[in-house]
């Protein structure tokens, strides 16, 4: 799976007039973590705190004009300005790609970037081969599930506790999160469960987020 270029991403996907995208180059990574810094100073607990810590993007993270790694850090700009950033992880193995992080800076949130993130994962995904996209979405604000939803990505669970965050001054708590996906293959290519594997706590589950899958299970010969 290799990472598109900037050019195709902005063909697949343009940005308002005088919006560009660019990938992270290592000259701007610590220009990057004081943004995020400001933009979101939650982050400096639990999974996304990695986005603080230069050894991660120089160790894991794909860099312009380096040598491709699997997590992406691509950024919005506005002239010189940096205006927000996106990452993508990909699962080569899985033919998967995970949307991992979303920021944009408060002073540019009117130009809605953040959408423009949700069909480009797609388009992107589909032209690196990628046949499954997943996300997690935060429970405390439902902009991003309103986000994720409005793209057409269905709701396919929650984690009981996966990440962790500061809920008040000093005091840091497991959290659920909503769990996003949109398969990319045509539903004949996925394989359903036969009923009689599935616990009853699996198949109760499974009705309801995947009815109409339930139901072609139960008429197929």
């Amino acid at each position: 799976m290799k990472w598109p270029s900037i050019d195709a991403m902005m063909a697949m996907t343009p940005l308002p007039q005088g919006y560009r995208y660019e990938i992270l180059k290592r000259s701007g990574i610590h220009a990057l973590m004081d943004c995020i810094k400001a933009w979101h100073p939650d982050i400096a607990v639990g999974g996304g705190s990695c986005y603080l810590d230069e050894n991660f993007y120089t160790e894991k993270v794909f860099l312009d004009g380096e040598v491709e790694k699997g997590i992406f850090v691509g950024l919005f700009k506005q002239g010189d300005e940096l205006a927000g950033m996106w990452s993508w992880e990909q699962e080569p193995e899985a033919l998967t790609l995970y949307g991992r992080l979303i920021i944009v800076a408060p002073q540019y949130r009117d130009a809605k970037l953040a959408s423009k993130v949700m069909p480009l994962a797609e388009l992107a995904g589909r032209a690196m081969g990628a046949e499954f996209l997943f996300g997690l979405a935060t429970l405390k604000i439902p902009h991003m599930q309103r986000a994720l939803e409005s793209s057409g990505y269905q709701l396919i669970g929650f984690t009981s506790g996966y990440d962790r965050e500061e809920v008040a001054p000093g005091v840091i708590k497991r959290v659920f999160e909503g769990v996003y996906s949109k398969v990319l293959v045509p539903e004949e290519e996925l394989l359903r469960p036969d009923p009689a594997n599935l616990t009853p706590k699996a198949k109760a589950l499974f009705e309801v987020l995947f009815p109409e899958l339930q139901i072609a299970t139960e008429i197929a010969p």
